[in-house]
């Protein structure tokens, strides 16, 4: 097992487990787009067909949009729908928004920010369970330490701070998140905040040996052809945790490469272990059932900077989503070997903006399954 990532069995794994079980393909929902037939050589092959859906199988889908925008007071909104390849099962546009708006995505920023993470664990770099006081030591001082993992799931005990919206740099506000007192003992509680992405952002800069916003964009968006995607206040101040402006296009590829376990046209951006641990639930020890974003996503579960939304019955991770304050609900389902987007930016706050796209997403990922 290479540094970093946990020994347990994986989400991966689990998967193919939960696929024997119901005598269905590794991936979930494969089979009702797989067929196999037999070559001269008795070497089986496989063949992938597209599945084909009718003109009206996502009307619905259509109507909740145009009612989430309508309701909202929102000058558009989009719903994309895509396969693992790239390709497009169903786009609706609506308004000023489409694949090519930036949008402010509030917390969806943090799926990013972790991927970007990622790629040092992959390298060996550090590891998810290592001190973080070896690269930042103004965590000297922590005991129990923190760790990258406690970060990355919201259990470090790291107290929310609203350093960065003073004009603060990101190096100078996590060492006033460092000198602040502790919300609760790191790796004893799950409380979901925004101070333990900013830390990762500055680990990331600290591996990376430059600004957060110049490391994302050669390590991840740069790979995935995410021209658009931009980090205001970078250098000194791209917040890492709720800062970056994104169009659907650009966090379709980057969708798609998640849900292509690291890969994305044959280059490997990720490990599949990497990938592995950014969707699968890790707060199963946690009472997360008080806390406020658990109580407006509704899902008490937490990966690394994503929301495990179904998971199967072995507990591994079916859809996983980055949902955020402002709208934006992008997400994967290896179920159906799909992604798909609401790209909305409303803000009117989390807890009015994310139900809100969530039915639109729930109804979104149902008709894909039909």
């Amino acid at each position: 097992m290479r540094r970093g990532f946990a020994a347990g069995l994986s989400v991966v794994a689990l998967l193919v487990l939960s696929s024997c079980a119901s005598n269905s393909n590794a991936d979930v929902g494969e089979k009702t787009n797989l067929s196999v037939s037999e070559s001269s050589a008795d070497v089986p092959t496989t063949t992938r067909t597209i599945k084909m859906y009718a003109a009206t199988a996502f009307d619905s889908t259509d109507s909740l949009l145009a009612e989430r925008v309508r309701s909202a007071g929102l000058s558009g909104g989009m719903v994309r729908l895509g396969r693992a390849d790239g390709s497009v099962i169903h786009e609706t546009s609506i308004g000023s928004v489409n694949g090519s708006t930036p949008l402010s995505v509030a917390s969806s920023t943090k799926w990013l920010t972790a991927a970007t993470f990622m790629t040092f664990v992959d390298q060996g770099a550090i590891g998810l369970d290592d001190n973080i006081a070896k690269w930042l030591p103004e965590f000297a001082n922590d005991s129990p330490p923190v760790t990258a993992r406690q970060l990355l799931s919201h259990t470090s005990g790291v107290r929310d701070n609203n350093c960065q919206n003073g004009g603060m740099s990101l190096s100078a506000c996590v060492k006033t998140i460092a000198s602040s007192t502790r919300q609760f003992s790191s790796g004893s509680k799950f409380s979901y905040g925004n101070s333990d992405f900013l830390v990762v952002g500055r680990l990331v800069e600290v591996l990376g040996g430059s600004d957060f916003a110049s490391i994302v964009s050669q390590r991840l968006t740069g790979p995935l052809h995410m021209a658009a995607t931009s980090w205001p206040g970078a250098p000194a101040m791209a917040n890492s945790a709720f800062g970056v402006q994104v169009t659907v296009d650009d966090y379709g590829a980057f969708l798609q490469m998640i849900l292509n376990r690291g890969t994305v046209n044959g280059a490997r951006v990720l490990s599949r272990e990497a990938v592995d641990e950014l969707v699968s639930n890790q707060v199963s020890a946690y009472d997360t059932t008080h806390d406020y974003s658990v109580g407006i996503t509704k899902i008490p579960r937490y990966a690394l900077g994503s929301w495990p939304d179904v998971v199967n019955e072995f507990g591994a991770t079916v859809v996983a989503s980055g949902n955020g304050g402002m709208g934006l609900y992008p997400w994967v389902d290896f179920g159906t070997n799909t992604w798909g987007i609401i790209g909305v930016q409303d803000e009117r706050g989390a807890q009015l903006a994310v139900p809100a796209s969530q039915k639109v997403e729930v109804e979104a990922r149902s008709a894909v399954g039909r």
